[in-house]
C-alpha cells in the first residue's frame, strides 16, 4: 500500500499539521506513542524550519518549535509534562480555529475516490 498526501496551499498545510499535531499530542499524553516516535514522525526542528521558509503563521512555527522541546520537559520536569502537553493541545486548537477558511477545502489524499 502506498499513501500519498498532496498539499500545496499554505493554509491547508497548516490545517493538516495542526490536526496531525492534536493526534500526536493526545497519543503522547495517553502513552500510545513514545517521544522517540513523535520525533521521528513530526517533532523535528526541520518541520518548524520548513514552515518558516514557506511563510507560515509565526504562531504555528513557534508551536512546532516548542513541541520539539516536550521531550526535554519529560526529562527535566516530568511532573509538568501533562500540563505542557495540554497547553500545546489548546494552542493547537486555537491556531486551527484561526486559520482562514477562504480556501475551498480539498481532498488531502490523492485519488481517494478512484
Amino acid at each position: 500500500m502506498n499513501l500519498q498526501i498532496a498539499l500545496e496551499n499554505s493554509e491547508e498545510i497548516q490545517k493538516f499539521l495542526c490536526i496531525l499535531n492534536l493526534g500526536m499530542l493526545e497519543s503522547l499524553l495517553e502513552g500510545a506513542l513514545s517521544f522517540e516516535d513523535a520525533y521521528t514522525y513530526l517533532y523535528r526542528p526541520y518541520v518548524a524550519q520548513l514552515l518558516e521558509e514557506n511563510e507560515a503563521n509565526k504562531e504555528i512555527v513557534k508551536l512546532f518549535e516548542e513541541c520539539c522541546m516536550l521531550e526535554d520537559i519529560r526529562d527535566i520536569a516530568p511532573d509538568k509534562l501533562k500540563n505542557a502537553i495540554e497547553l500545546k493541545k489548546k494552542e493547537t486548537l486555537d491556531l486551527l480555529q484561526s486559520i482562514s477558511n477562504t480556501v475551498k477545502p480539498m481532498y488531502w489524499l490523492n485519488r481517494i475516490d478512484e
